[in-house]
């Protein structure tokens, strides 16, 4: 029994480290290859505006992506799921906030980032007049502005006080108290709201108030409307008692009274707002007596932005040259141009807004043909550039092949003819051989050896 336990062992150790020891076996396989995608943003930086961009993903054929964003204000156009090379266009929305903001797109493992410019700080103020009796009273302006637009107020004569809003930030009101009018005569004051006058106009002590809104009370219902950037018609009531007349008057070109112009009592104005045609929204007022009606209309999205140039490639012999791409692009789409290769330069064009042109130059090749890329708007242009013509002149050395496919050296040289070599002088037969004078004129490869185009066999004699 003994013998047996020890062949045992013997018999086991080709797959075990000793007998009564335990092993395991692990079988490695090739690891599989990853898909690598890279992707290139274009434009990177928008204008406040807004406009329409494209993400250029380079990835193998059979390598699946997908592209994703967290940011409310970009906008992905289909398809977001693909596979191998491809371009996703997306759409940024206008800024309506004066600070600048940045956004990401995903895709897989990488991101593009997206910026975009602060809105400029405009601001617009309800009343631009006041006009009071000579008794203390009290008024209000209401500024429009974007978001983190700061402003100020404030008045230029001691009778004149501001009580609420001498400065705020965005939308804001102002309210100001008028002191009574002592004196005889009527005085006029201003306020600054936001870099704004105001004029402030009050009567003689004892006058009475202008007509109209010194005597009756006048409102609009509702008092505003926001509205979108095509035309767009619309109504208010007017509020006010029975013998009171009105009259509705715009103060912008683009909005227009269409019916109840004036009145008498309660009554209805009826409006238009013509199409905004630009990217920024704009503010427009029905002013009826004291009481304004505010209409804020939306600025035109641009529509996405779709990218060409022409032509898309060139080609140029081995002493160089200049060339030019046309850019097709929206008139709000950004775009940017970059070489990728050491030996293309752009000497103008290297951004622009809507259609325009990119210069470039082709420095002199003094070696094998190459193929070079410029960047522009997400296309490739591909520039080819021949390779430098070679001449050599010396006696032949080291041949071998068979004609007209031969290899031999001159001058250190390697020379190899093909079918389409030209030989002068004499025959590749008759007179390849070693010790014969020859002049080369070629191409050196990138393997190095001159591709000869041309023999001539000199006669040394």
């Amino acid at each position: 029994m003994k013998r047996l336990v020890l062949l045992s062992c013997a018999l086991a150790v080709s797959t075990s480290l000793a007998c009564g020891s335990t092993s395991s076996e692990t079988t490695v396989g090739p690891t599989p290859v990853r898909c690598g995608v890279s992707v290139s943003n274009s434009p990177r930086n928008f204008p406040h505006a807004g406009g329409g961009g494209s993400l250029a993903i380079a990835a193998a054929r059979e390598c699946s992506w997908s592209v994703s964003t967290q940011t409310a204000w970009i906008s992905l156009a289909n398809p977001v799921e693909g596979q191998g090379d491809a371009t996703v266009k997306y759409t940024v929305a206008r800024n309506p906030a004066a600070t600048a903001r940045s956004g990401v797109l995903s895709v897989g493992g990488q991101s593009a980032q997206v910026t975009q410019e602060a809105a400029p700080c405009t601001f617009d103020l309800d009343r631009r007049t006041f006009e009071f009796s000579g008794a203390q009273a009290s008024g209000r302006v209401e500024v429009a502005a974007p978001g983190g637009c700061s402003w100020e107020a404030s008045a230029n004569v001691a009778w004149i006080t501001i009580v609420a809003g001498s400065q705020g930030n965005g939308q804001g009101e102002v309210r100001f108290d008028v002191s009574a009018n002592s004196t005889p005569s009527p005085r006029t004051g201003r306020l600054t709201v936001a870099g704004l006058e105001v004029t402030v106009r009050q009567l003689a002590a004892g006058a009475p108030g202008p007509p109209g809104p010194g005597d009756c009370t006048y409102a609009v219902e509702p008092p505003s409307a926001a509205v979108g950037s095509d035309q767009t018609d619309g109504t208010f009531a007017v509020l006010t008692d029975a013998p009171c007349e009105w009259t509705a008057t715009s103060d912008a070109g683009w909005l227009a009274v269409v019916s109840g112009g004036s009145g008498s009592g309660a009554g209805e104005v009826s409006y238009r707002a013509a199409e905004n045609t630009g990217s920024s929204s704009r503010t427009g007022r029905i002013t009826v007596e004291d009481a304004v009606f505010t209409v804020v209309q939306d600025g035109r999205t641009p529509p996405p932005c779709d990218y060409g140039i022409s032509p898309t490639s060139r080609s140029f012999g081995s002493g160089g040259g200049t060339g030019e791409i046309d850019v097709d692009a929206g008139l709000l789409c950004s775009w940017t141009a970059q070489s990728l290769d050491s030996w293309i330069h752009i000497t103008s064009g290297s951004s622009g807004l809507g259609d325009g042109e990119v210069d470039y130059t082709v420095d002199p090749n003094s070696g094998a043909a190459r193929t070079g890329t410029i960047r522009v708007a997400g296309h490739d242009f591909t520039v080819t550039q021949a390779a430098d013509v070679v001449t050599i002149s010396g006696d032949v050395d080291d041949v071998s092949g068979s004609c007209p496919e031969t290899t031999f050296t001159v001058r250190n040289q390697p020379v190899r003819t093909t079918g389409a070599t030209n030989f002068r002088g004499g025959s590749c037969q008759n007179h390849m051989r070693e010790g014969e004078p020859v002049r080369v004129t070629g191409t050196v490869g990138g393997d190095g050896v001159l591709a000869a185009s041309d023999v001539r066999f000199l006669d040394d004699d």
